[in-house]
C-alpha cells in the first residue's frame, strides 16, 4: 500500500475476512478507472512493488510475476485488478490469488498496492472492495473465507482492512505458514500489540482477533 514502516520490527500476520456486507458498485475518484489485464502491465507491475519495498530488484520481480501469475494465465485475466490514471498508467493493483498458508489451496488477497503519486485518494480503499467483491462472486458461501497476509510494518494498510471486515488470525499456526511453530503464537502476539498500539497512536480502530 504505502511504504512500509521500517521503524517497527518486522513480523508477518495474517487476516481473515470476517462477516461483511457484499459490496456494492465501486466508485473511483474522478480520472482514474478499474482496467482489465493485459500483457503491457507486467513490467509496470513489477516496478510498482519494487518502489514499495514489496519486491527485492527489477529483475526478481519479473521472475517472480512468471513463476506465480503467468502460470495460470487465465486466473490472471479474471483475477488480477488495476486501476489506471487518466493516462491509462497503472496507479494501483491488487489481485484474488491461491495461497497455501492454512494447508490447502484457498483465495488470498494478493499484492495490493498503489503508487505514491496516487496515494490518499481512496484507490487501495476502492481496490480491496472490487476484490472482496469478485471473491464473492467466485465463493458465495464464503467458505474457506477470503485471507490475506501482512506485516507489522504495514500497520496503517491494517487499519484500512480492518475497517473492511477483516480480523487478526490468532490460532495455530497454519501448516504452510513460515513460521516458528513453538514461538509463532508468542510472536503473532506481539504482533498485534504493535500494530494495536500505532493504531490507537494514529486515532484508528483497534483489531479484534478470530482464531
Amino acid at each position: 500500500m504505502t511504504v512500509l514502516d521500517t521503524s517497527v520490527p518486522h513480523v508477518p500476520v495474517l487476516m481473515v475476512l470476517g462477516d461483511h456486507e457484499p459490496p456494492a458498485d465501486v466508485a473511483l475518484p474522478a480520472g482514474y478507472r478499474f482496467a482489465t489485464w493485459e500483457p503491457r502491465f507486467r513490467e509496470p507491475w513489477v516496478r510498482l512493488h519494487v518502489l514499495l519495498g514489496q519486491l527485492p530488484s527489477f529483475e526478481e520481480g519479473l521472475a517472480y510475476f512468471e513463476q506465480t501469475y503467468e502460470t495460470d494465465p487465465e486466473a490472471l485475466e479474471r483475477q488480477m485488478i488495476l486501476v489506471v490514471d487518466e493516462k491509462d498508467e497503472l496507479a494501483g493493483t491488487s489481485s484474488l490469488w491461491r495461497g497455501d498458508h492454512f494447508g490447502e489451496p484457498r483465495l488470498r488477497v494478493h499484492w495490493v498496492g498503489v503508487d505514491p503519486a496516487h496515494q490518499r485518494r481512496g484507490l487501495a480503499r476502492a481496490l480491496m472492495l472490487r476484490t472482496i467483491r469478485l471473491f464473492d462472486e467466485l465463493v458465495p458461501s464464503g467458505e474457506p473465507p477470503l485471507y490475506l497476509t501482512t506485516q507489522t510494518e504495514s500497520w496503517p494498510a491494517c487499519g484500512m482492512y480492518l475497517k473492511l471486515g477483516f480480523v487478526p488470525y490468532v490460532g495455530p499456526m497454519p501448516t504452510g505458514f513460515a513460521a516458528e511453530p513453538a514461538t509463532f503464537g508468542e510472536k503473532n502476539d506481539e504482533a498485534w500489540r504493535i500494530i494495536r498500539e500505532k493504531l490507537e497512536e494514529s486515532g484508528r480502530p483497534r483489531p479484534k482477533a478470530r482464531r
